[in-house]
């Protein structure tokens, strides 16, 4: 389900406008994938790992090619005995002690799943963030197992100062 963010710990001057909640609904989205790169789920806490339970990838239409594992019998699929944990380390790209990497479990296989994360909607006092396109079927199941749309307590105290800040900026013109 998408994320309904409404402005109600504060009363909003009637200079704030809906261009305004579509910047700071822009600025949740950014706060929503640096969290989800770092491996934090909407609570803040680390996502769960991922599954070593064997499975069989196939190669056509899988959104990353399967990488190493062991060919299955058909030469259709790849088995990996480790999982999708294994899966997923065997076919990213990861460099030892790269500083620029994400965390193991970040959601992120071949990108669409967070590229569409986005702002749904934005009025005066509020906006939805929500998923587009075709991630939006499994996705919204993605998050009732690992929880990523939403606001986690760090995500609340920034949007709230970059809130305040707007609105400074807004009533100093």
């Amino acid at each position: 389900m998408p994320t309904r963010v409404k402005f109600t710990t504060f009363t909003l001057p009637a200079i704030w406008t809906a261009a305004d909640s579509q910047a700071t609904a822009l600025d949740t989205v950014a706060l929503i994938k640096r969290r989800i790169y770092r491996g934090l789920d909407s609570r803040g806490r680390p996502f769960l790992s991922y599954s070593t339970k064997p499975i069989y990838v196939p190669k056509k239409g899988a959104r990353l090619k399967p990488k190493g594992g062991r060919r299955a019998r058909g030469g259709k699929s790849v088995y990996y005995a480790g999982g999708y944990a294994e899966y997923k380390r065997l076919s990213r790209r990861r460099v030892a002690g790269g500083s620029n990497q994400t965390a193991e479990v970040d959601l992120t296989l071949s990108g669409a799943l967070v590229n569409n994360i986005q702002p749904l909607q934005a009025t005066r006092t509020g906006y939805i963030i929500g998923l587009t396109g075709a991630v939006r079927g499994y996705g919204y199941e993605v998050n009732a197992r690992r929880p990523f749309i939403g606001l986690s307590p760090d995500d609340v105290r920034m949007l709230t100062a970059a809130v305040a800040a707007r609105i400074r900026k807004k009533l100093r013109r």
